[in-house]
């Protein structure tokens, strides 16, 4: 008779695949992270016009600020990111053991905070909703919408580690790809709903039934795709609890000030206006993040590669990764961008109709801060995989109070318009400050990010944008807009193609294009 084998020495032994062996290259992973990523933004950018016409602008400002309440809570504190950080470390060397207890302190982890989170969900909704202007006969809808809310919370927060997991050991696109199934489902069954005139409560709770979809998802596709890494209770370890709550203490505060940034606006304008000026700086707002997730997309997709590259994985430096990636994001955003701001008025028209010119004024002041902004967002990743964002949680927290502080004082005298400048000034002053950390850190010039990541994607267009704005100035017909539009598009292309790309990046570009035409994978392409 054997002897039993012990479990945990069995899955040792056994042989083991190499996670990142067909995981799919940067370039694919960056590719689907943007589909993914717009596929959630469009979904919210046509479903805001859809649910306010179906269901008024009362119900639909109760909607959006039980949205914004639940997304200050549906936050991983930073275990999120330390998670990925730490899978994606480790799989280079395939070390299943220190996945393992990584995924098992994670688990526990997610479990814990979705209970006190969903909790203190509960909390402010009780202190909100009582002081929100809205009508009497909407009471009921308000405290159903919270409820739903709460749920939302806890859903997302309970699935969040697989997804995590995932992202770690390379298998991003599998998440990009559920992301893109649920912002397909969202959108379908919203426009039902709204069809059906059902009500607004039955929006929030498709919300809800997408989120619990997805979770689900992700744990069957974790399972299949990392069964290696499946944690069991005797996987836990406090030693590795408090190393992943280290890193992720600094990524939490990070974190938390991000969410205020991006929720408080729409708050504090249901607190201190009308319900119905919610839905106008939701609209505004809305654009803003379209035009951001230009660089967001790219962000989500470094963090797995430069934690490889952290571990020891072939190719380019971090510091390079971050050059490269800002001058890149920089160039996308500024082809979204410019149009963007310069024919907001006629937009927001489209979109929204006469109420729209307030949501205009938004959009444009949140949107141009992104000149700004946008030269950081790459280096959180990056110094994420090197272990250490104590110096933007400091400047995210100053960012989160001064911009809180001065929406409140502004908001009160100049309404919507206020509360967007309040938000917006202080990373004016603020950006030079995260430039400098990420420079110091990963051993950069200044010389060398002033000509690579603001001269040439901003100083090689100017011409062109000035141009652009001199067309809007003649009010062309809506008609023509998209026209003018797609040359502005074209013409930025090719000028950043022949002047802001070097020769040996061109030649690397055509290469992958004609490989990704041609069907064939690219493994691990460098950004």
């Amino acid at each position: 008779m054997r002897a039993p084998v012990d479990a945990v020495a069995q899955r040792k032994t056994r042989a083991q695949p190499d996670l990142a062996a067909g995981a799919g290259g940067m370039t694919g992973a960056v590719i689907t992270t943007y589909a993914a990523r717009f596929a959630s933004m469009i979904a919210y950018v046509v479903l805001l016009p859809v649910v306010l016409a179906a269901f008024g602008a009362e119900a639909y400002g109760l909607y959006m600020l039980t949205v914004a309440v639940g997304a200050l809570f549906q936050q991983d504190l930073g275990v999120g990111g330390a998670t990925t950080r730490f899978i994606g470390v480790a799989a280079p060397s395939n070390d299943f053991a220190r996945m393992r207890r990584v995924a098992a302190a994670s688990n526990m982890f997610f479990l814990a905070t979705a209970v006190i989170l969903s909790s203190a969900t509960v909390l402010v909704f009780a202190l909100t909703i009582p002081r929100t202007q809205f009508s009497p006969e909407l009471t009921d809808t308000a405290w159903i919408l919270a409820a739903l809310g709460v749920a939302n919370v806890f859903i997302l927060l309970s699935f969040s580690a697989n997804r995590q997991i995932l992202t770690g050991i390379g298998r991003l696109n599998d998440v990009n790809y559920l992301l893109i199934g649920l912002a397909v489902f969202r959108v379908a069954l919203t426009v039902l709903v709204c069809w059906a005139g059902i009500g607004i409560v039955a929006v929030a709770a498709v919300d809800v039934l997408g989120i619990l979809a997805f979770g689900i998802a992700t744990y069957v596709l974790r399972r299949r795709r990392a069964p290696q890494v499946t944690a069991r209770p005797r996987d836990f370890r406090w030693s590795v609890f408090r190393e992943l709550f280290a890193m992720s203490a600094q990524l939490m505060i990070l974190g938390l000030a991000g969410v205020v940034i991006m929720q408080v606006g729409g708050i504090l304008t249901a607190l201190m206006l009308p319900i119905a000026y919610t839905a106008l700086y939701a609209a505004g707002q809305r654009i803003y993040l379209l035009v951001k997730e230009v660089t967001n997309s790219l962000a989500t997709a470094i963090l797995p590669t430069a934690s490889m590259r952290e571990g020891g994985a072939a190719g380019a430096s971090i510091g390079q990764m971050y050059l490269r990636g800002t001058s890149y994001a920089n160039m996308l955003m500024t082809v979204v961008l410019v149009p963007v701001v310069v024919f907001m008025p006629e937009i927001m028209s489209v979109w929204l109709g006469p109420s729209g010119a307030g949501a205009a004024v938004v959009a444009q002041i949140l949107v141009l801060s992104m000149f700004a902004n946008n030269n950081h967002l790459l280096a959180v990743p990056i110094l994420t995989a090197q272990g250490s964002v104590r110096g933007y949680a400091i400047l995210h927290t100053i960012w989160a109070v001064t911009g809180t502080a001065l929406a409140i004082v502004l908001g009160a005298t100049s309404g919507l318009t206020g509360i967007a400048w309040g938000l917006t000034l202080p990373i004016l002053l603020l950006e030079p400050f995260y430039i400098a950390i990420a420079l110091r850190r990963l051993d950069l010039t200044v010389k060398g990010f002033a000509i690579r990541c603001l001269l040439l994607p901003f100083g090689t267009v100017a011409p062109v944008a000035a141009a652009l704005v001199l067309v809007s100035l003649l009010d062309p017909p809506l008609v023509v807009i998209p026209v003018v539009g797609a040359v502005w598009a074209i013409t930025a292309t090719t000028l950043y193609y022949f002047i802001a790309l070097d020769a040996t990046t061109r030649s690397s570009l055509r290469s992958t294009l004609t490989r990704r035409l041609r069907g064939a994978r690219t493994v691990e392409d460098s950004p």
